[in-house]
């Protein structure tokens, strides 16, 4: 019974032996780490499976193991990130646009904000500062110095006007511009009749008078009017007293016209008295300069003024017309000044004062100058 036993166990036992060693021919797994591939055989042939590489994480964060070419992407407790992250600026300090109108980051200033600063807290005179398109630095083309001899591009000028621009050129009737202590035109002797602003030559301008009145003028009383037509007095409604013209409003007046070759002008050239006088315009051999005024005498009355010349002794005169006819003595030449007084009729007049020379030399300024115009009995028209 023990020998029949011991043949039993053995002979059961040397299938299970056999089942657990399984020959080395039949099936081959290879298991290549370097690439990540499985190669299994079974019978002779091979069969290739290329695994991914999978990571699990406590947190349920998966990464696919193909190689990333700039992104990844991850999940994770509902978060998603895809792409290279975007740089906001914030980690460089205050984000700065340029044109918003406001000062941020390193800008110097934006548009209209210039942080406080000035033409004049930067070294100019004056003008309006503004800031470049790129917020990098102020715009000091409005700035200027007046005085530095260049026309800024916030002057008109620079002591002087420049060549060929005028009143009527800037769209006036009349006056002298010139360039005031600003750099700027000064325009105060350009004048518009019509515009209803007594300015420049213009003694009047609708009822703009300034300031005028006939009492002011030298006159008792009365109503003083303005000629439309050439903004100049009418005296024709004031009465009593005298007309006095003494020329220191600088310019020509409206009622007093010119002639010859060359009109009279007012200017402050060695004046008679005053600040200013009107005096001969300049002309050539056997030429005449003229001024002339028309007026209306209610009475007779008279006409005085003062006078003076400069001018080759005996040939070339200052003569002094009534109506075209020359007043007997009023004429004067050389080196001389005084003062003169004729008896004017009633009625309406022209009076004139002539400068006129002969065929040949130059004396002396070879000019002759009128202030101090006193008309008593009439007024000019």
């Amino acid at each position: 019974m023990h020998r029949l036993a011991w043949r039993f166990l053995i002979a059961s036992s040397f299938p299970l032996a056999l089942a657990a060693c399984p020959a080395a021919d039949d099936t081959a797994t290879t298991l290549d780490t370097a690439n990540n591939d499985t190669e299994m055989s079974t019978g002779g042939s091979t069969t290739a499976t290329t695994l991914p590489m999978t990571t699990t994480g406590p947190d349920d964060t998966t990464t696919t193991g193909e190689e990333s070419s700039g992104s990844s992407t991850t999940t994770g407790e509902g978060s998603s990130s895809t792409g290279p992250v975007a740089d906001t600026g914030e980690s460089g300090g205050e984000v700065s646009v340029c044109g918003n109108n406001q000062i941020e980051g390193d800008e110097v200033c934006d548009l209209s904000q210039v942080n406080g600063e000035t033409c004049q807290s930067l070294g100019y005179q004056g003008g309006q500062l503004g800031c470049l398109l790129t917020c990098d630095d102020y715009n000091l083309l409005g700035c200027f110095i007046c005085g530095n001899e260049v026309v800024d591009i916030a002057e008109d000028c620079e002591g002087e006007v420049q060549e060929g621009v005028t009143c009527e050129s800037l769209g006036y009737e009349a006056g002298d511009i010139t360039c005031g202590a600003d750099c700027l035109y000064d325009l105060s002797e350009c004048s518009i009749c019509g515009d209803g602003i007594q300015q420049g030559p213009e003694n009047c301008d609708g009822i703009d008078f300034g300031g005028e009145t006939c009492v002011s003028l030298g006159f008792d009383a009365g109503n003083l009017a303005c000629n439309l037509a050439n903004c100049s007095f009418n005296f024709s409604n004031c009465s009593g007293g005298q007309y006095i013209q003494d020329f220191e409003g600088g310019v020509m007046p409206a009622q007093f016209t010119g002639g010859g070759n060359a009109n009279w002008v007012v200017d402050n050239m060695m004046p008679i008295a005053g600040g200013f006088s009107a005096h001969s315009g300049v002309i050539g051999h056997s030429q005449q300069s003229q001024m002339n005024v028309n007026v209306n005498m209610a009475v007779a009355g008279t006409i005085d003024f003062a006078y003076s010349i400069s001018s080759e002794a005996c040939c070339d005169y200052l003569r002094f017309y009534v109506d075209g006819v020359q007043v007997v003595g009023a004429q004067w030449s050389g080196v001389t000044s005084g003062m003169a007084s004729y008896p004017v009729a009633a009625g309406a007049h022209t009076l004139q004062w002539r400068y006129q020379k002969d065929g040949s030399i130059v004396a002396g300024s070879d000019r002759a100058w009128v202030d101090n115009i006193v008309l008593v009995g009439g007024v000019p028209i």
